[in-house]
Formats: structure tokens, C-alpha cells, sequence
């Protein structure tokens, strides 16, 4: 007898059931888990200088990395939320971040079951696609924004790019809902709303949720096209876009090309073994996103993955590597087919054991290549509930100690472009952007301006003249530098080698 896992056997609901609500409990207990033991990396710092940002002047925040211009891209409602919530309770941006990162997970958690009520009905549909969204990666797997496997989603799930992912779980869902029912009155607006707030949190998130939305309305075109109320919505959420006071959404889509280049490893990981080490385990969805075609979300599943191939493929043809971001919106339904697959399955046909096999090996391969996210649990601070936990293990740890000595919004030079990062996430402004961020128009002279301040044969008065020029408060740098010997300056703290003086 063929029965549907839909139908499952009387003695198997009740385990069906709760084991389905135990893994996504287990994800947040985990994420929760990684957050007490606070070691941090990549673009954390980042996002904690956006927050001093915010707390040093609300209403008219200059940039966080060099503060050389009003606003910025990552003065979003996310930010600002993080600011307020860190003014009211006294928490520190870092301590903020941290809180925020378990509640993404939830809330992505939460927008994931919710949009998969949409390939049908059962708990055991959001489990699985929570399973393989997390797995079906490759045996290198790469940390990255909206990148959501094990490994990546252990560094990420404080950035934008986390609640914008939920959000554009949530926005693909209420347009489903709409083109399936479109009396609603209320879905438009509601969809204005929460794309704008896409497009400000995470622009790169906004052109993934753009082109689902492409992709679904190509499924059903009469449908989706004839409401004139979605092209309203479009609008809607431009304009509300375009009125947030705090950065220029318009800049950062301006700047992708200067921006391009940092996306290059994405795109050298798709042309490397044909990208099989980084993204190959998803292949094993294929079977089941072809099958599902004539099935509910199907279609879109279906077009959804071919259009972000064919941006993604693109982007490699005409070298524009940013358009690799897009791999998130690729990987999605290889992931979400499968799910869907076997919850419709007949169980115990020759076919179903066979995938199911397949499937469960490429998991067991996945979880083996993504294992960095689960042995994180197993790392020790250096010094727990401050910044320095983080500088252990990458290039600026020699940096840690001597950043808290700077003073918020003082403008620090820095002898290499790294450690401006731990300036900026201790609350100080380096002179030199560093990370890529084209909206600083006199970058360029800065970068001469610290090769004058710190090279051998400058005379004294070339770097007086360059400290004057921008205000500098304070020289982080070997010991051996030259610049250190400018009277105006006095060392205030060492750490080995490195050496932080400031003004007197």
C-alpha cells in the first residue's frame, strides 16, 4: 500500500510533528550558543562602528569608517534600531548585535515556515527545507552576507543581510498571497512597506527579493500584472526609499562597480571546479526542482532558479562579480524542492529510498564541510564580553589592546589599512577607509596623505602639515616608525610592537 507522507502513519504524526519543531528550536538554542561565546570576525566590526556612528549624532551622523561625509548606506532603519535600543538600555553596540543576531534567526525561522506553506501543507516541509538550506552547500563553503549554510550563518546572522533574508521570505509570501486572493486591501501597502525596508537594509538582499518577485509573476503573468495595486506598491516602496534622510540608497547601487571587485572570490568560486567544492551538494535538488514543475510553486521554484543562473552566469561573462550575490536566490529552491518532494513522496517506493539515500549523504557531506559552524561552539574568548575576543585570530590582534585608549569620533592614523577596522569598531574614525567604500570622494589623497605621514625620508613639517590637515588626534603604529617622532605627539599605551600616541 503507497502512503503519502502527508498521511502519515497514526503512530508517526505525533513524532512528525514535534521533531519538525525541534530542529528549529535546536537552530536558535545554537545560535544562542555561539552568541555567549562572543568570538566574532569578518565585517562584525563593521557594523558595531555604524552603531557609534548612530549614538555620536543621531540626527546627522557622519560616515563611520573616516566620518568625512553625511550619511551613509549603512545608516538604515536596522542600524537605527540597534542605536536606539543600545541609547534606552545602556547595552553596548557589540552586546546589541549579539541579541539581534539570535532574533534574526528566529525571525528568518519563523518567514522560512511561513513561505513554505506555500509548496504545502505539514510541518514537514519547513524541517527539511530548514535541513538542507543549511547543508546542501558544498565542502568549502564560504561566509558570506546572505549566504545562509551552517558555517555562513554562524558569522553572519547579525548583519542587514540576515532580517533583510527574512523579510524577502515574508515579502515572496504576502505576493503569493496576493496574486492568489487579490481582494486584500491591506497586502499592497503591506509590501511597499517591508520592500522599502529591504532596499535599506540590505540593497543587495532588495535585488534578490526583486527578481523572486520577476520570477513569480512570470509564473502567472495574467494574474500577477493585471493588478495595477502591485505596480503602486513598486512605486510605494521607491519612494519611501528614497525619502529615508539618513544615506543615499541611490549611492550604493551607483557605486557597484567600484564595489565590484571585493565579490570577485564569489565568482572565482563558481569558475573553480565548476563551482562544485562551494555550491555542488545543492545539485542534488535538481531531480526534485523538475519534478515539482507542474506542482504548487513548482513553476516558480523552477523559473526562480533558472533566472538568478542566468544573472549569476552574467556576471561571470561581462566580469561584473557583484552580480554573484545573487547565488542565494539560486541555491533556494534547489534547497526547498527537496523538501517538498518528500513530504508528496509515496513512502517505500524504490525511487523515494534511492533520493533519500542521495539526499542524506550529500547532508552528512554537508554538515562535514560546514562543521566550522558547530566547532565554533567550542571556542574560548580571550577576553570575554569586549572586542579583543575577536582580534585572536585575524591580522589586527596586535591593535586590540591599545584601541580601547581612543577617544569616540577621534580621527586615528593608522600605519596599515587592517587595523583602521579596530579604530572604527572601538568608536574612532581611521583616516583611510578600511573596508572598500567608494562614497569617500578624497580617498585617494588620504591613502598619499598616510604614505607622507609614515614614510622614512618625509620631513617633519610634510607630516605636521598632513596631521593638521585632517585632525589627527592619534598615530597607531610600530614602534619603529618614524611618524612617532612628531613633538605634538606622545605614546599613551603599548602592546609589543605597537605603539599608540597621541596629542598632548
Amino acid at each position: 500500500m503507497r502512503v503519502c507522507l502527508e498521511q502519515p502513519f497514526p503512530g508517526d504524526a505525533f513524532v512528525v510533528r514535534r521533531l519538525a519543531w525541534l530542529f528549529p528550536i535546536s537552530v536558535v538554542l545554537w545560535a544562542a550558543a555561539l552568541t555567549l561565546g562572543h568570538t566574532w570576525g569578518g565585517d562584525m566590526r563593521l557594523h558595531v562602528a555604524t552603531v557609534l556612528g548612530i549614538l555620536r549624532d543621531p540626527a546627522d551622523p557622519l560616515d563611520p569608517l573616516v566620518g568625512a561625509v553625511h550619511g551613509s548606506p549603512y545608516y538604515s532603519p536596522y542600524t537605527y534600531l540597534l542605536a536606539g535600543v543600545s541609547r534606552l538600555t545602556g547595552l553596548a553596540p557589540q552586546a546589541v548585535l549579539e541579541v539581534a543576531g539570535v532574533l534574526n534567526v528566529a525571525l528568518w525561522l519563523w518567514a522560512l515556515h511561513r513561505f513554505c506553506r506555500r509548496l504545502g501543507p505539514g510541518p514537514l516541509i519547513p524541517a527539511l527545507a530548514l535541513l538542507f538550506t543549511l547543508l546542501l552547500w558544498g565542502l568549502a563553503p564560504r561566509a558570506w552576507s546572505g549566504f545562509l549554510g551552517l558555517f555562513s550563518l554562524s558569522w553572519t546572522m547579525a548583519y542587514p543581510s540576515m532580517i533583510a533574508s527574512a523579510l524577502m521570505l515574508v515579502i515572496w509570501d504576502l505576493f503569493l498571497g496576493h496574486r492568489a486572493d487579490p481582494r486584500g486591501r491591506a497586502r499592497p501597502a503591506a509590501l511597499a512597506v517591508l520592500l522599502a525596508l529591504v532596499v535599506l537594509v540590505h540593497p543587495f538582499t532588495a535585488v534578490n527579493t526583486v527578481l523572486g518577485l520577476g520570477a513569480f509573476a512570470l509564473a502567472d503573468p495574467r494574474a500577477a500584472l493585471r493588478d495595477h495595486r502591485l505596480y503602486l506598491a513598486g512605486a510605494g516602496a521607491l519612494g519611501l526609499a528614497l525619502l529615508w534622510p539618513f544615506g543615499d540608497v541611490t549611492g550604493l547601487f551607483g557605486a557597484a562597480e567600484a564595489l565590484t571587485e571585493i565579490h570577485r572570490p564569489l565568482a572565482d568560486d563558481l569558475t573553480r571546479q565548476f563551482g562544485l567544492a562551494h555550491y555542488g551538494l545543492a545539485l542534488v535538488g535538481l531531480p526534485a526542482l523538475w519534478a515539482r514543475r507542474k506542482r504548487p510553486l513548482g513553476r516558480e521554484m523552477l523559473l526562480l532558479c533558472g533566472l538568478g543562473a542566468a544573472v549569476v552566469a552574467t556576471g561571470v561573462v561581462v566580469h561584473s562579480w557583484g552580480l554573484a550575490r545573487v547565488i542565494p536566490v539560486v541555491m533556494l529552491p534547489l534547497h526547498l524542492s527537496p523538501a517538498a518532494w518528500f513530504a508528496e513522496a509515496a513512502r517505500g517506493a524504490p525511487r523515494v529510498r534511492f533520493y533519500a539515500g542521495a539526499t542524506a549523504a550529500a547532508c552528512l557531506t554537508g554538515l562535514y564541510g560546514g562543521n566550522g559552524g558547530l566547532t565554533r561552539l567550542l571556542w574560548r574568548p580571550v577576553e570575554a564580553g569586549t572586542l579583543a575576543t575577536w582580534e585572536s585570530r585575524d591580522p589586527a590582534v596586535g591593535y586590540a589592546p591599545l584601541a580601547g585608549r581612543i577617544g569616540s569620533g577621534e580621527v586615528v592614523a593608522t600605519e596599515t589599512t587592517w587595523s583602521g577596522r579596530v579604530v572604527n569598531a572601538h568608536g574612532g574614525l581611521s583616516l583611510v577607509p578600511a573596508w572598500p567604500y567608494p562614497f569617500v570622494r578624497d580617498e585617494p589623497e588620504r591613502i598619499r596623505a598616510v604614505e607622507t605621514l609614515f614614510a622614512a625620508g618625509t620631513p617633519a613639517a610634510d607630516r605636521q602639515e598632513v596631521v593638521d590637515r585632517y585632525g589627527i588626534s592619534c598615530l597607531l603604529a610600530g614602534r619603529g616608525s618614524p611618524a612617532l617622532g612628531l613633538r605634538a605627539f606622545v605614546p599613551v599605551a603599548t602592546a609589543g610592537e605597537v605603539v599608540l600616541a597621541c596629542r598632548r
